[in-house]
């Protein structure tokens, strides 16, 4: 049967209401897929401790047991964190900040964030910036993030911290599994001080939970290294004493 003439026929089946509530439906999802709203995906990251010395002999390493491992670049990322001044968004399990990546500025938001086995889920909201837009504006934040305005209710966001990071990146591997293992050498800053952290991030790209699990614990066993426990926000915060230390 033609399509036109099929939808003629069902749509005559409709009542008048039924009709409405179909057109109602139609619109409201023509509405949704016009906006441009923030990706949702889940992350897998496993932080450990480790000194810029240590960090440097890994990046040397080509194998770890039965992992192979390649080097995939080098990158310079300058993440901008925003809260508000009693760090509201912090003490909701909240984390929203702007990362500048070569010419690319994306807005993050990280939520929900459980701690288990070592491994840190958490939901991320990805949104690619235009340069005119006022990411700190309740307007911009209702519409991408409102979770931030029920949050935040009638305070402003202001930047908090800077994180200066300079990446490498390896690829641990092994059959169906890949973990992103990104070798951290940053800084803290919040106006003019600066304070150096060193640290390695572990982010499942491939693979199951199991496999984070045992990449981690053999980096841990055979460098010796120790969980940071805690996310790169709340570390800095903490270093600048703007939240107590745990």
């Amino acid at each position: 049967m033609p399509y036109m003439k099929w939808k003629r026929e069902v749509l005559g089946l409709l009542s008048r209401k039924q009709f409405i509530r179909l057109l109602k439906g139609q619109y409201i999802l023509k509405k949704l897929l016009k906006r441009k709203e923030a990706q949702m995906s889940l992350e897998y990251e496993v932080k450990l401790c480790a000194s810029k010395k240590t960090m440097e002999k890994i990046e040397q390493c080509n194998k770890l047991m039965n992992w192979d491992i390649k080097k995939s670049g080098e990158k310079h990322l300058v993440s901008h964190y925003y809260d508000t001044e009693d760090l509201k968004l912090l003490y909701n399990n909240l984390a929203f900040r702007l990362r500048e990546d070569g010419n690319q500025k994306l807005l993050h938001l990280k939520a929900n964030g459980t701690f288990k086995n070592g491994i840190y889920i958490r939901e991320e909201h990805e949104y690619a910036l235009k340069n005119s837009e006022n990411y700190t504006s309740k307007g911009f934040l209702k519409k991408h993030f409102p979770i931030i305005v029920d949050a935040i209710k009638e305070d402003g966001l202001r930047e908090i911290i800077t994180i200066d990071n300079h990446r490498h990146i390896l690829l641990f591997q092994k059959k169906n599994s890949v973990i992103e293992t990104s070798l951290d050498f940053l800084y803290f800053v919040r106006g003019k001080r600066k304070i150096e952290h060193n640290e390695i991030e572990l982010e499942l790209k491939e693979g199951k939970e199991e496999d984070l699990i045992e990449c981690y614990s053999l980096l841990q066993t055979q460098y010796n290294l120790k969980l940071a426990g805690a996310s790169k926000y709340e570390l800095g915060l903490r270093s600048f004493s703007m939240i107590p230390l745990l």
